[in-house]
């Protein structure tokens, strides 16, 4: 780019010393350019470019940019090769005493420190899940057992229209369920198995916690009702609440439920989760 420079300042000179003859036409005396004068075109480009100067301390903003704006293109060119050349356009460490107002200066140990714990923090909470949604799930996983397994079969239910469908955007809540399951000793089968041959797992009773963190009026407590099914060894629990939530139901094994608080039944709405705990009644076989 330079040289190109130097060439379009040599043709300038070459203009200047021609001749207009009678016709207007322009002669010029060629003379070969000795290399010496190259250098001098060079040097006349270059002179006067002092970056210190450019960049001195002792000025503010508005002086610099008035003096980087006197430099011819040719000048500007040698000035900001010359800085790329001194620095790569890498910056430089600045003092702390010269931090603008407002800007904190955070130490490297300090700042991987904080990102780190932040990253710990995010891995604690499960992908797509805020922060209410994950404290809800914390509450509906507390005290899970061995014999306890999640299940999220939804059981399909017929369309459905509610008044205030055009107001709010209806959709289904949120849930983590548990089913309990186990070995039932009757006298059959503590006639027919033994522990090394059990029989079946049965299911003993389920735990539904179903999340509604966003219900517009929370002193609504939401309701459940339980239909039987064509069969008759099972039946159909829906969830239902207020908007903006649509109605949710499972199949579950119909048989009669324990409704004592000591035998574990719960049923409460708290803190965004309504919770249904329950067991089956045993039954107890006599000769």
């Amino acid at each position: 780019m330079l040289k190109l420079k130097l060439a379009r300042i040599r043709e300038e000179q070459m203009r200047e010393v021609g001749k207009i003859d009678s016709q207007g036409h322009v002669t010029v005396k060629k003379r070969p350019i000795s290399d010496d004068e190259d250098d001098d075109l060079e040097k006349q480009v270059r002179k006067k470019i002092d970056l210190e100067e450019l960049e001195s301390a002792d000025l503010d903003d508005e002086q610099k940019e008035m003096r980087w704006r006197q430099l011819s293109p040719e000048q500007l060119e040698v000035a900001t090769l010359q800085l790329y050349e001194r620095g790569g356009y890498s910056p430089t460490y600045g003092d702390v005493n010269d931090t603008m107002p407002g800007i904190e200066v955070l130490d490297e140990k300090s700042d991987m420190e904080d990102l780190l714990k932040r990253r710990r923090e995010h891995r604690k909470q499960p992908a797509g899940v805020s922060k209410i949604e994950a404290d809800m799930l914390a509450i509906a996983r507390k005290g899970m057992e061995g014999d306890e397994s999640t299940f999220s079969v939804e059981q399909p239910l017929e369309t459905q229209s509610h008044l205030w469908s055009d107001k709010y955007r209806p959709r289904k809540p949120t849930y983590l369920n548990r089913v309990q399951t186990g070995f039932d000793w009757n006298k059959y089968n503590q006639t027919h198995y033994d522990m090394d041959n059990p029989p079946p797992k049965i299911v003993q009773g389920y735990k539904f916690n179903i999340f509604y963190p966003d219900l517009l009026d929370p002193s609504e407590t939401p309701s459940f009702t339980v239909t039987p099914c064509d069969d008759p060894d099972f039946a159909v629990i829906r969830f239902k609440a207020g908007p903006p939530y649509e109605d949710i139901a499972f199949k579950c094994v119909n048989r009669e439920w324990e409704v004592s608080h000591k035998h574990g039944y719960k049923c409460q709405f708290q803190n965004g989760v309504f919770q249904l705990w329950f067991v089956f009644k045993r039954y107890r076989y006599r000769r």
